[in-house]
């Protein structure tokens, strides 16, 4: 097994002005969506995108628009044109990245400002990470029983006498039993043992068609994950526990899963396509999520947890128009009872900032998260740093700054074995389609975990862990309260969150959240 060297949701930027100038590269050339004056999809929307020169490519009736692509400015002028159509927004690249490191074995972060050419099949070229040796222990919830839980510990997810918890905790009033997590990410690993006990639901909104989607030769678009991401933020969430459900335990380890794939795996940095594939990260489009929070939304979801995003910038009529469509979506979720969680990002950027939103974690009814460190090991950036004990404090990497955000477990430098206290998060990882080696899809084969193969466990760390972590505590307080609104279960993790001297986002606490009525 091998061990990760960093995982994240977004690119990081050296500066605002950097951020500015990629947020024209986030754009999805010939991707649409057609926002409809009425709130409503017309009936013959179809004929009349077919007409204006235009292929459809979602329904999101539930929100009033409609997905497209088209290959022409007259296309996009006929579209436009339409009385019935308020606006129509380019659509978005959405990523699942990692932050760029110096090669070899330093551990201090490079931060370099410019990632390399735009492409459409894969938006940034990340310079490939170190990883190191991870060794696999079978024993059941081995990690959790170890210096390795501390993140989950630290979320809120412990007690109820559980071997490497303790006595008493939130897990003596629930552990998640009836409350539905809906991951959108990158799919999951169907077969993994710490997945596939809690799964009862599979999507894949990936559209690889030539003529409308984003093809991808890493990933087949099926609802497994290809990527790793996924499953590893999937598994912070709601990673099963007891005998034979592998080696870690999420926050809300009964709650239910749902895994709906927005994300494909698409080729980074290689001299050959599968190298290219081998260092590749999970995108896909801004409208594929909107289809996912349709998604969840329609089979029921509790809690949506998106480890996600892609910055905006409002100053825009595109930008502007994107905030107030999201707005509206999330909205109208969180009115039908869906808590809905996003990662705050991975730019180091205090947001807002300027104009510069992160979207989905900025849109309305949405409960932000940033990343905090694990005081048994203190952020340390000096090379060959081990760990020593600190403060809860906010890692270099993580967005900040928004007031509605609270902290959770995001890890930090240093790392360490995987035995030992560790400023990483351990997570589940994929082993790929079953009975397959690690390989282009076209050839029979599939990919795993990150450049690392089929491998079921990683050591990583990012606001993509922070967001599940939230999710499963914002899971145990909705099994506690079945009947609080999305509101409510927002508000309550806010108001209850822990304010540090150290750390100017205040700390999750889970256990002062349940004392509340």
């Amino acid at each position: 097994m091998l061990r990760l060297r960093h995982l994240s949701i977004a690119l990081l930027l050296a500066s605002a002005t950097t951020a500015h100038s990629q947020i024209a590269e986030t754009i999805a050339p010939n991707h649409y969506l057609v926002v409809y004056r009425s709130g409503t999809v017309p009936a013959d929307a179809e004929s009349q995108i077919t007409l204006a020169g235009a292929h459809l490519t979602a329904h999101l009736d539930r929100f009033g628009m409609v997905a497209v692509s088209l290959d022409s400015a007259t296309a996009q002028s006929n579209l436009s044109a339409q009385p019935n159509v308020a606006m129509l927004l380019h659509d978005r690249y959405v990523t699942a990245h990692a932050i760029i490191f110096t090669p070899q074995n330093s551990l201090k972060p490079n931060f370099v400002s410019n990632p390399g050419p735009f492409i459409p099949i894969a938006p940034f070229r990340p310079t490939p990470y170190p990883i190191h040796p991870l060794n696999f222990a079978p024993e059941s919830d081995t990690y959790y029983d170890s210096p390795q839980g501390w993140a989950v510990q630290q979320a809120g997810g412990f007690g109820d006498n559980i071997p490497g918890s303790s006595a008493t905790g939130p897990w003596n009033t629930s552990k998640g039993a009836g409350v539905r997590i809906a991951i959108l990410d990158t799919g999951v690993d169907q077969s993994h043992p710490d997945i596939a006990p809690n799964l009862v639901f599979n999507l894949s909104e990936i559209d690889q068609s030539p003529l409308t989607g984003l093809p991808s030769p890493c990933d087949d678009g099926t609802p497994q994950d290809q990527t790793g991401h996924g499953t590893w933020t999937a598994s912070l969430a709601t990673g099963a526990l007891g005998p034979s459900t592998g080696n870690i335990i999420g926050v809300a380890p009964q709650a239910s899963l749902l895994n709906i794939k927005v994300l494909e795996r698409v080729p980074g940095a290689g001299a050959t396509l599968t190298a290219a594939c081998e260092s590749g990260q999970g995108s896909g489009l801004l409208s594929w999520v909107l289809q996912g929070i349709d998604d969840a939304v329609a089979n029921h979801a509790d809690i949506i947890s998106l480890s996600l995003g892609t910055l905006v910038d409002i100053s825009t009529g595109d930008g502007a128009g994107w905030k107030s469509q999201f707005d509206a979506v999330t909205r109208t979720a969180a009115q039908s009872g869906t808590v809905i969680v996003a990662a705050l990002g991975n730019n180091g950027l205090q947001l807002p900032n300027g104009t510069l939103i992160e979207l989905p974690a900025e849109a309305a009814s949405v409960l932000p998260v940033v990343a905090s460190t694990n005081p048994a090991c203190a952020e340390d950036l000096a090379t060959n740093a081990t760990c020593s004990p600190g403060l809860i404090t906010r890692p270099y990497y993580s967005n900040y700054g928004d007031t509605n955000a609270i902290a959770a477990p995001g890890g930090s430098y240093p790392e360490s074995p995987t035995t030992s206290t560790s400023g990483y998060i351990m997570g589940a990882c994929t082993n790929g389609l079953t009975n397959t080696t690690d390989g282009l899809p076209a050839n029979g084969q599939s990919f795993g975990c990150f450049n690392l193969g089929h491998t079921q466990y990683v050591q990583a760390m990012g606001t993509s862990a922070s967001a599940p972590l939230v999710t499963g505590a914002a899971a145990i307080l909705r099994a506690a309260h079945p009947t609080w609104t999305a509101a409510k279960i927002i508000s309550t993790l806010q108001t209850s969150a822990t304010h540090l001297p150290t750390i100017t986002t205040p700390v999750l606490n889970l256990p002062a959240a349940l004392a509340l009525n």
